[in-house]
């Protein structure tokens, strides 16, 4: 008896082992591309944190290693104007990771650093991008300076050439565009004292001929010359403003010669050379180069000596005693620990002296031909060259 085609199940095994095998290869596709996902997923995650890694190494950077004069010579931005500066770097010993920086200033005070980290695959492929930005503040020593000369221990004066000068005046051959801040305005006197101690200075007779200062020569017995005033600098201190990572050390042999501005092979200011501590000069003569080259210098030795015919500008601190031996030009700053001793001619200090004199059995002694001058020009500039950036609050902000 034959059998009716709609009963008969012949072929069907074929069907559902075509069927079984959709199925399953739906689930093997499946499981690929939720696995694929995956992958990409977690590469897109390890890559934008390699980004992100790359920015915060940027804001790293710039806080570490550009100096006062990049972030000072910005002008304050305005819109349509060129008022940024940007750098390129890699973060090290990361291959494919790269960072730029770009500093606005906003104010005279602070300035927004941002930094876009890049994660590079071959052939310079943009795998993943982050920004973050810091508001930055330069952070600068202050220094309470009252004087041309500020002394604790008595001065004892040895020669008949002497000057010392506390009115205001800016260094020889300057001109009012290397004085922003503290350049003599006119019916604005900044003039102070010639010399200001905690005790007698031992300048009288003969000596206060060649000792000038508003409204008088010299103070003595001035309570407020302490040894604080020699360890204490607002944010700084004697021993954190040392410790900075841009100040030249002196720890050779003294007395120390050929101390004068250096160039590099690019005709730039080299401020990598020990003793190049830029240049006081102006015109003919001088490197121009190394004339905003401010640095902080450190004398750590028992006796720091400068010998004859060097020159420089910034912040010179010295631990013990100092000796000038003629010839010796600076522009800003001079703090000593010990005693300080000038002899020989033609030294010439432009700014401001404090001397501890932490040996009180020997007196200071300023003798030869120098001349030591006030200048609030030479100080500001000082100041503003050991300026360091600190971040304005804890943490950056990330930019979407």
């Amino acid at each position: 008896m034959p059998v009716s085609r709609l009963r008969d199940e012949r072929g069907m095994a074929l069907v559902m082992a075509v069927l079984a095998l959709v199925v399953m290869g739906a689930l093997v596709a499946g499981s690929f591309f939720v696995s694929r996902v995956e992958q990409v997923s977690g590469y897109n995650t390890v890559w934008a944190t390699e980004a992100s890694e790359s920015a915060e190494a940027g804001i790293a950077w710039a806080m570490s290693n550009l100096e006062a004069d990049d972030y000072g010579a910005l002008p304050v931005y305005e819109p349509g104007a060129p008022g940024e500066i940007e750098f390129t770097g890699t973060v090290q010993n990361m291959a494919g990771r790269v960072w730029t920086d770009s500093i606005r200033r906003l104010n005279n005070e602070l300035f927004l650093v941002r930094s876009t980290g890049q994660r590079l695959a071959g052939g310079n492929r943009v795998m993943a991008t982050h920004t973050v930005a810091q508001l930055v503040r330069l952070v600068r020593p202050t220094f309470s300076v009252n004087a041309a000369i500020t002394v604790q221990d008595p001065i004892q004066f040895n020669g008949n050439a002497l000057d010392v000068s506390g009115y205001n005046a800016k260094p020889e051959g300057w001109a009012e565009a290397d004085c922003p801040v503290g350049y003599p305005a006119p019916g604005n006197s900044d003039d102070l004292v010639g010399i200001r101690s905690s005790g007698e200075t031992g300048a009288s007779g003969a000596d206060l001929k060649h000792v000038a200062g508003f409204p008088t020569k010299q103070v003595t017995y001035d309570p407020t010359v302490t040894s604080a005033t020699f360890q204490n600098f607002l944010d700084f201190t004697f021993n954190n403003l040392t410790s900075q990572p841009n100040v030249k050390t002196l720890d050779l042999v003294t007395p120390y010669n050929g101390v004068q501005p250096v160039l590099d092979g690019a005709g730039a200011c080299d401020k990598t050379q020990p003793l190049n501590f830029g240049e006081p000069w102006r015109g003919v003569g001088s490197v121009a180069a190394c004339q905003t080259f401010y640095p902080t210098v450190h004398g750590t030795g028992a006796e720091t000596q400068f010998a004859a015919g060097n020159r420089g500008q910034g912040i010179l601190l010295v631990e013990g005693d100092l000796v000038l031996v003629g010839g010796f030009e600076w522009a800003g700053l001079i703090l000593v620990r010990g005693q300080m001793k000038i002899t020989g001619t033609g030294n010439k200090i432009t700014g401001a002296v404090l001397t501890e004199g932490v040996n009180i059995d020997e007196a200071g002694t300023i003798g030869g031909n120098a001349e030591i001058n006030y200048s609030r020009c030479a100080i500001e500039n000082a100041m503003n060259g050991a300026a360091v950036p600190a971040p304005v609050s804890r943490g950056w902000s990330q930019i979407y």
